[in-house]
């Protein structure tokens, strides 16, 4: 038989030790301003690059698929993911930057990374793509921050070795085709 007198979940009391055994989520808090950025991109590039029929289309079909009430939770879950993967970045005005340091030395994007942090001046938003190769690597930047970073890093010791860095220079049309074409054979 049910006894309200000794079931504790019908009133303010707890149990000794539920503090305890619950789960205490720390609190969550959303990065705004980079989330800020990913959402720019993705509407500057529905505005300016997506098709405007298939994107109606597929509108049509969450609209069809989705209930009312669990879009705006469907889209911040589909928000969520697209900024956790950070695929999505903000169009950069870049320059490529050239290092004297690559993978034999056991360098890592991420050690790039905090290296042009501590260089100054530079933030998530100015680092692009990293490319690291046997013995150097490639990194975009931001323009605007480039020629600090160059200023900062070239010539530090780093790794046990000191640290060349430059704009990197662009290959011309003629060496570009023989390194997608591979290694050569010679007719001897």
């Amino acid at each position: 038989m049910f006894s309200a007198e000794k079931s504790t979940f019908l009133t303010k009391e707890r149990p000794p030790g539920y503090a305890d055994a619950v789960s205490s989520k720390e609190p969550f808090e959303l990065d705004l301003p980079s989330l800020k950025i990913v959402v720019d991109e993705l509407q500057r590039r529905i505005r300016e690059d997506e098709d405007a029929v298939e994107l109606g289309e597929y509108r049509k079909a969450f609209r069809k698929l989705v209930p009312f009430f669990m879009r705006s939770y469907v889209a911040g879950y589909l928000l969520r993911q697209i900024a956790s993967q950070g695929r999505i970045r903000r169009k950069m005005n870049t320059t490529t930057l050239f290092l004297s340091i690559g993978k034999n030395r056991r360098v890592y994007p991420r050690d790039l990374v905090q290296l042009l942090y501590a260089a100054g001046q530079v933030t998530k938003g100015d680092v692009g793509d990293i490319k690291i190769l046997d013995n150097y690597s490639f990194v975009e930047v931001e323009e605007s921050v480039a020629q600090a970073v160059i200023g900062r890093l070239d010539g530090i010791q780093y790794r046990g070795r000191h640290l060349t860095v430059n704009f990197a220079k662009k290959r011309s049309a003629e060496e570009q085709a023989a390194a997608e074409a591979g290694p050569m054979e010679s007719s001897d």
